[in-house]
């Protein structure tokens, strides 16, 4: 790999670098330095229509877009009366179910024990009603 092997000093990791890159060149048939000014540009006009001849040499034909269909969307069918009932789930969310009727049970334990209590302080109080009067 790249990384720096022990002991080797930054100069010597650039000099092994340089050297694989250049044999990674040789091997690929790459030049090893490109000169500048020895080759001019190659100029391709797509759009643009040169009015020097020599330059009309690079003109290359315009790609055009594929053809584009528009999708035309479809209104959707008005629910009628009975279609209404087949959109209601036919099994309720069981999950939802369990969830409330734990909730419900608390509840009635405590409405029965509220009513109980209720009940005793009801009959307390008639029996202090009848202990009144039958002194």
């Amino acid at each position: 790999g790249t990384m720096q092997q022990p002991g080797e000093t930054m100069a010597e990791r650039k000099a092994r670098l340089k050297a694989l890159r250049q044999a990674k060149d040789a091997a690929e048939g790459a030049p090893e330095e490109k000169k500048d000014g020895d080759e001019e540009p190659v100029l391709k006009f797509r759009n643009y229509l040169p009015k020097d001849e020599v330059l009309s040499e690079g003109l290359i034909k315009a790609t055009r877009a594929p053809e584009f269909e528009p999708v035309v969307a479809k209104p959707l069918p008005v629910a009628e009366e009975d279609n209404i009932l087949d959109l209601i789930p036919k099994r309720a969310n069981i999950d939802l179910k369990n969830q409330v009727e734990r909730k419900l049970e608390k509840l009635e334990r405590k409405t029965q024990r509220a009513m109980i209590e209720l009940m005793h302080q009801e009959e307390d109080r008639r029996m202090k009603e009848r202990g009144e009067e039958a002194e």
